[in-house]
């Protein structure tokens, strides 16, 4: 469902799916870009989740993660982030929380990262898991106490031990019917990504919310809807740069589109290159 101009001022202004326990943004593109526009307009939603905050990208083969446990908008760092031109990366991902289980402290604040098989991933999640998981005989271990940092792990141990390595769409499945079962232990939007594929997926109930936006040319101008700024985005991208952004809520004022309940959709080199259930 395409989401209106109007539809996402009435979300933001009456809190009707805006998102109460922390808030998820992610971006695929088919070159490098330098997210400083959606960032800006993301650290607004830290007035709602002011836990902590992270931004996860990939300057090559390996992940570079800055993360820290305040509102974003009274970081230095994150003011830094947002401003640094130097940030340029095909996958990005970025998260703003609102605690729920864990302590607000470094060891709790996502993006959480680990490794297998040579890549570097990264995990954010946005809702509250109330069901244990089994670590004992993983390779992965949590560092916090949080329930988002756990089901990492227990996503991480499922893939090493039956060495995924999303290759093609049977593992895209694999991964999809591995996320709806986490999703029966409570409410679960998450992003995830070994540094090639950015994975998104939206609550079988339909928690808080989960949408996209393709961007592509012809630019136009381009407003925020957290701030009173706007670019114009023909000054800021190549006619040739195209990808998607993913958000829990609307960023800014062009059409974005809401995931289906319990769906998950993969991004590749600015592509959507897998939708659940098609």
């Amino acid at each position: 469902m395409i989401i209106s101009l109007k539809d996402c001022k009435s979300r933001l202004s009456t809190g009707m799916g805006v998102n109460v326990l922390c808030e998820l943004l992610g971006m695929c593109f088919n070159q490098e870009v330098q997210p400083s526009f959606s960032l800006r307009g993301f650290r607004m939603r830290s007035e709602r989740n002011p836990h902590g905050w992270g931004l996860a990208f990939y300057p090559d083969k390996s992940v570079q993660v800055y993360k820290e446990p305040v509102k974003s908008r009274k970081s230095l760092m994150a003011e830094i982030m947002e401003g640094y031109n130097l940030i340029r990366s095909s996958i990005i991902m970025s998260h703003v929380r609102y605690t729920s289980k864990g302590s607000v402290a470094q060891r709790n604040t996502h993006p959480f990262q680990r490794e297998w098989d040579g890549r570097e991933y990264v995990f954010a999640h946005n809702g509250t898991l109330n069901a244990e998981f089994n670590l004992e005989d993983g390779r992965y271990r949590p560092v916090g106490e949080t329930d988002s940092e756990i089901a990492f792990c227990h996503i991480m141990n499922q893939i090493s031990e039956k060495g995924v390595t999303f290759k093609d769409e049977s593992e895209y499945r694999w991964l999809w019917d591995l996320l709806r079962d986490i999703n029966q232990r409570g409410t679960f939007n998450c992003l995830l990504s070994d540094g090639r594929h950015l994975f998104c997926y939206h609550d079988h109930a339909g928690y808080n919310g989960l949408c996209q936006l393709h961007r592509r040319a012809p630019y136009d101008k381009v407003k925020l809807l957290d701030d009173d700024y706007e670019i114009n985005l023909a000054h800021e991208k190549r006619p040739d740069q195209e990808g998607y952004i993913i958000a829990s809520n609307p960023l800014t004022n062009e059409k974005w589109e809401e995931f289906q309940e319990g769906e998950l959709r993969v991004y590749r080199d600015g592509k959507l290159v897998y939708i659940s259930g098609e």
